[in-house]
């Protein structure tokens, strides 16, 4: 085996690199991580104005998702920490790599560590990629595989902008394929066909950190179809709550109620308690589910019933209220005026008519 010694033979400015970095960090790591590494590192030596991670991409030809994906790597591993601003501009400080001989460490680099070792990086927007970027991108079987799925849910054959769109999902908002994939699978099952709509969710998905496939389905449950109709039939501009969810989910799924019944309990429920009760549909839908009613004319059915059946208890119950008044109702013998008797004057007469028999005058 040949022995090579390398040689340097030129004058050039240098960036001195810990041993203890070689030695315990470098040879654990992915080697574009280390290529990033390297290449911030030389900044904290020469600065520059400003870094892009775009420019960092192109330099080092890789993905500018793997340039970040780099930083977060020896931010975990403590080699850098990361300042943000409010401009998306980040402010990475690299830090001494630990080493178990402190004193040597610090002793051989006191005269090699920088003042300021600070690297200004600028995050670009979004990206703006060539057809030629796109083409080089797409020998990507996994990113090749994305814009497949993509033709399938929209119907059509993928343009230049769909393409930028959809690849700056992974590369710029540095979504996982998968997450991509369910972004599209929710948006479409929701009748939204717009790349813009579609790249709107996905920069929501990715504030609020929806970054697996786990975190990615809970929000699409909130987000359901059937769950919207019912929520703005009730005129309710938010989120579902859980115990609302798990209602609207005994309706769909375990009764298998059509959404039109639904949504006709939702109508019935506002129109008798004047605001929107979760439990009052449930207690109509669970009745009908009872009556068997699958259809809006089954209700309308039930309804004819239920009247019918009112309007016969309203005849019994008029006919008793007219009997009642029939038997109450005062007769001539009531009606006749009933004499004031006098007993005393009665027992008067009686002793006059005696009186007169006694005496013959009878």
């Amino acid at each position: 085996m040949a022995i090579l010694n390398i040689k340097n033979s030129l004058d050039l400015f240098t960036t001195p690199i810990s041993n203890e970095f070689i030695d315990s960090y470098m040879p654990k790591a992915n080697g574009n991580f280390v290529k990033v590494y390297l290449y911030g590192y030389r900044f904290c030596y020469h600065q520059k104005q400003t870094l892009t991670s775009k420019e960092m991409a192109e330099r080092l030809d890789l993905l500018e998702s793997d340039v970040i994906n780099a930083f977060q790597y020896w931010k975990e591993q403590g080699l850098m920490e990361f300042e943000w601003n409010e401009d998306d501009t980040i402010y990475i400080v690299y830090q001494m790599p630990k080493t178990s001989n402190k004193e040597d460490f610090k002793k051989d680099l006191s005269k090699t560590i920088p003042e300021n070792t600070n690297v200004h990086i600028r995050l670009e927007t979004k990206p703006n990629y060539s057809p030629e970027e796109l083409t080089i991108y797409m020998k990507n079987p996994e990113i090749s595989r994305l814009f497949k799925i993509a033709e399938r849910y929209l119907g059509r054959m993928l343009n230049h902008n769909d393409l930028r769109v959809l690849y700056s999902l992974y590369d710029w908002l540095r979504l996982p394929l998968d997450v991509i994939e369910l972004v599209l699978e929710h948006c479409i099952s929701n009748n939204h066909r717009s790349v813009r709509y579609i790249e709107k969710v996905a920069i929501t998905w990715a504030e609020e950190g929806i970054n697996t496939v786990e975190k990615a389905k809970n929000r699409m449950k909130i987000f359901n179809k059937d769950y919207r109709q019912i929520m703005k039939s009730f005129g309710l501009n938010r989120d579902p709550a859980p115990l609302e969810i798990e209602l609207m989910d005994k309706w769909i799924k375990n009764l298998n109620t059509p959404m039109e019944i639904i949504l006709e309990a939702c109508k019935r429920t506002i129109s008798q308690t004047q605001k929107p009760s979760f439990q009052y549909t449930d207690s109509i839908i669970t009745s009908w589910n009872k009556n068997n009613v699958k259809t809006l004319e089954d209700i309308g059915i039930l309804d004819n019933a239920y009247q019918q059946k009112k309007n016969m208890q309203i005849d019994i119950s008029s006919n008793n209220t007219q009997n009642k008044a029939y038997y109450n109702k005062p007769s001539k013998f009531v009606n006749f005026k009933q004499r004031e008797w006098d007993f005393e004057e009665l027992e008067r007469l009686e002793r006059e008519y005696l009186k007169k028999e006694l005496s013959g005058e009878g």
